[in-house]
């Protein structure tokens, strides 16, 4: 039982990471999955298997730390996969990993990852969508389930040479992770990753399909593959994203033979929330502004989008009054806009103006008091006014409704501890080590918890509502250990 955990959970991590330009055999057709339970890997292992990698990658990756990002690609995943009509879920975990290349993936389980990349590297959000739609079909066609089966035979010593290279190529030091890789008996699995290139055509079908019934134009799809390879050809090697998603000529020759078919073509989508978040992005990838802005404005974009480049130009060069002045423009141009009329309170909180920014924060969040970005913000300023109660009170909320969420958690429990509410310190600090993959840590802090309790005379119940929230991790980390 054990040794199978590992053999999964390794097979698994193969299947995202493992590259395949190797591949050459001719493979058989697969037929379309959607959700069969006639497989050896049930969806509930699938869903354990999934956040024990995610919690893995937590702890060894730089992520994306940003509200406004992370809740438009949150949006735009849900509003896919009511789309794609094999897909029996909805509750996703979103990585936004910090790094330059261009690359996505799926992890069995509901785990998406996008790099913020993807985003400098597709100047229209339809294209954007079309790596989220093909990324979601991996999952709705469950090709995990799938590998497992083809993998019953991989012998035990190739296996542990695998995973210190799976390690390192996830950090986005691919080159390095391949080399790892191929010094073990990567022959073994050859067979095993020749089924690949029909996964990858598969999850193009089924992605084209979802883009198009989400009101997006077939044509994005191809013209993504074209970006591809415009940048292989002028880099000298192929994007990240194709180091685990060949593409081959006749991918490429069947996504547009497929957007030719459609009987009536969309109007091709920027979106202007999205190129507003694509220059967002980019500024942050890139120190020098005067670089970053050169890139954004190379494509056509909007003129809001382009006076935000401006802004986020001015602030880059410390001229913080002419980032402001453009940002409350814009926000008076569209005051229906949530997304600008976000961006001058952040504006108005950087240049702190804590007077308006709570003003118009206070107005943003009646108009739209789920909104998580405003939420997050509210929390920043009250940190940055010391109003350590106020942000603790804050953060409790956001804790019930994003749970799963590491970021709150450390920022609750430096919250916590500020206004020496030490049982929530080490309850919240609990919660961030076991969503990082840090479960003895978690258990150590629910044990301070504990002995906080006692020491406090806190009621029973208290107290064994610690003890019971151990014993739930204990068994977490059972079910995903490997």
């Amino acid at each position: 039982m054990y040794q199978n955990k590992i053999l999964i959970c390794l097979v698994f991590a193969l299947f995202i990471i493992f590259p395949l330009q190797s591949i050459t055999a001719d493979s058989p057709e697969l037929p379309s999955l959607g959700l069969s339970s006639s497989y050896d890997i049930s969806l509930n292992q699938e869903k354990l298997l999934g956040q024990g990698w995610l919690r893995q990658f937590r702890a060894q990756s730089k992520l994306y730390n940003d509200p406004l990002t992370q809740n438009y690609v949150e949006g735009l995943v849900r509003r896919l996969a009511t789309w794609n009509r094999n897909l029996d879920m909805n509750d996703f975990d979103i990585l936004l990993v910090d790094q330059r290349q261009l690359n996505a993936f799926a992890v069995p389980g509901g785990v998406v990852g996008v790099n913020t990349g993807l985003f400098t590297f597709a100047p229209y959000e339809d294209e954007f969508v079309s790596v989220l739609a093909h990324e979601l079909a991996h999952i709705s066609q469950r090709h995990f389930a799938r590998r497992v089966q083809a993998s019953q035979d991989i012998q035990w010593k190739t296996m542990a040479g695998l995973l210190a290279g799976i390690l390192v190529a996830s950090q986005g030091n691919a080159d390095a992770g391949i080399a790892a890789i191929a010094g073990t008996q990567a022959a073994a699995i050859q067979s095993q990753l020749a089924w690949s290139r029909n996964y990858e055509q598969e999850a193009d079908r089924i992605g084209m399909e979802t883009l198009v019934a989400a009101g997006y134009a077939s044509e994005a799809m191809p013209a993504m593959f074209a970006q591809m390879q415009r940048l292989t050809s002028l880099s000298g090697r192929p994007p990240e994203f194709l180091l685990t998603h060949p593409l081959t000529e006749s991918r490429i020759a069947d996504a547009q033979s497929r957007a030719d078919q459609q009987a009536k073509q969309a109007v091709r989508v920027r979106g202007k929330d999205y190129e507003m978040l694509r220059a967002r992005a980019i500024f942050h990838q890139y120190s020098n502004a005067d670089d970053a802005f050169s890139l954004f404005s190379r494509q056509q974009g909007s003129e809001a989008s382009l006076q935000y480049a401006h802004a986020l130009k001015a602030k880059s060069n410390q001229n913080l009054k002419k980032y402001l002045e453009l940002i409350t423009d814009l926000a008076n141009q569209d005051p229906d806009w949530l997304l600008v009329q976000f961006l001058q309170v952040e504006a108005l909180t950087e240049v702190e103006s804590w007077d308006e920014a709570t003003s118009k924060l206070n107005d943003l969040l009646l108009f739209a008091p789920g909104y998580y970005p405003a939420q997050q913000l509210q929390v920043e300023i009250f940190s940055r006014q010391q109003a350590w109660g106020e942000a603790r009170r804050s953060l409790q909320k956001l804790s019930q409704t994003r749970p799963n969420d590491p970021v709150v958690w450390f920022q609750l429990a430096e919250a916590a501890g500020k206004v020496d509410r030490q049982i929530q310190l080490h309850q919240a600090r609990a919660e961030y080590f076991q969503l990082t993959g840090r479960f003895r840590q978690a258990f150590d802090q629910l044990d301070l918890a504990l002995e906080q309790a006692k020491l406090q005379n806190r009621p029973w119940v208290v107290q064994s509502a610690i003890r019971e929230r151990r014993r739930d991790l204990e068994n977490l980390r059972s079910l995903m250990e490997i």
